[in-house]
């Protein structure tokens, strides 16, 4: 029924496309044999994805290919929370409570993890050695979708994660690998919702979540070139043939408002500058993006060397993977992979 992890497989689902890469084996050190994408813009359908995937690694008859997956449910959190005191978060009644109260999530109907804020590890309630701390988790109903999903491709998770995690942990970690004490925004724009996180001395300092995503920028299009209706906004949008330098702004006006309140609130309370921007799982071709951004907010868009980094986690490529021109996005996979608390000079 599974065929056995001769070779590794991690792989990436977002809403855009699937980003997959085969490894030598799942423990470290690990070489990145090979890397591919499946854009999932047009209609795809589960056979299309496991003869994409059967091109990376052979199932050899067998129905499910065991892997490390990171995805993006909907309706996902990540709530980052600061108790006025260390023994508040041994009670777990309270931790309940801020979930409900502040942060409106039915612990009855989602699967909830709470990680350690200066770590990314599990916190334990009882060691009770920290007051920042991490909510983050999905709906159950949703999580199950995802996961038969992922089923229908022939993926077997051994592991799943949500990707924004996974990626946040990444950003983090090479923030300290590259020693960026000055905060990084980072930021996960989605059809409906557009994830802000504030990355600073290599730990996450903020969430928010924006009810504003692309279907409204495809509205907003729409209404700025006249096109006939939404779905041809969507698809000039995607298309790769149209330059957004003259109107990217305007259409990210919302967004850019929101940041830059975001931003600028964090920077009064903490008397820290923003130091780049850090944009992920967006396809190649929205890369303006991020430049529209950076522009409008005045800060430097981070473009990471992900080679050098990842040869400090003990991971490599083989000599046919040019990881040279790699997008932010590819983060997500390449942190799944990765075993950050091995890292040498990790802070406690």
């Amino acid at each position: 029924m599974f065929k056995s992890k001769i070779k590794g497989l991690f792989v990436d689902l977002s809403e855009f496309s699937i980003l997959a890469a085969r490894t030598s084996a799942y423990t470290l050190p690990i070489e990145v044999e090979e890397i591919a994408e499946l854009p999932l813009l047009a209609d795809v359908q589960a056979e299309d994805v496991r003869a994409f995937l059967a091109q990376l690694v052979d199932f050899n008859g067998a129905e499910y290919y065991v892997s490390r997956c990171g995805v993006y449910p909907r309706e996902r959190f990540l709530h980052y929370y600061e108790s006025s005191s260390v023994n508040k978060l041994k009670d777990l009644n309270f931790l309940t409570e801020v979930l409900e109260s502040k942060f409106k999530v039915d612990p009855a109907t989602t699967s909830v993890s709470i990680l350690d804020a200066r770590r990314g590890s599990n916190f334990d309630p009882e060691a009770g050695l920290t007051k920042q701390i991490i909510f983050c988790g999905g709906s159950v109903s949703i999580l199950q979708e995802v996961q038969d999903q992922l089923l229908s491709y022939g993926l077997y998770p051994d592991r799943l994660e949500l990707s924004s995690m996974t990626t946040l942990g990444g950003v983090c970690d090479y923030a300290r690998f590259n020693q960026i004490m000055a905060p990084i925004l980072c930021v996960e724009l989605t059809s409906q919702h557009t994830n802000v996180f504030i990355v600073n001395n290599a730990q996450i300092a903020l969430t928010s979540s924006l009810s504003f995503g692309l279907d409204d920028i495809y509205l907003l299009l729409q209404r700025e070139l006249s096109l006939k209706d939404e779905a041809s906004a969507r698809k000039l949008f995607y298309s790769n043939t149209f330059d957004f330098a003259e109107i990217g702004s305007k259409l990210l006006r919302r967004i850019i408002k929101e940041l830059q309140a975001t931003a600028g609130l964090y920077e009064v309370q903490t008397g820290l500058g923003i130091a780049c921007i850090f944009l992920s799982a967006l396809p190649q071709n929205l890369s303006w993006i991020a430049k529209s951004m950076s522009d409008s907010l005045g800060i430097e868009i981070m473009r990471p060397d992900m080679e050098a980094w990842l040869q400090g986690l003990n991971i490599k490529f083989a000599d046919g993977v040019d990881v040279s021109n790699l997008g932010s996005r590819w983060f997500s996979v390449f942190s799944l992979m990765a075993e950050f608390q091995s890292r040498e000079g990790v802070s406690e």
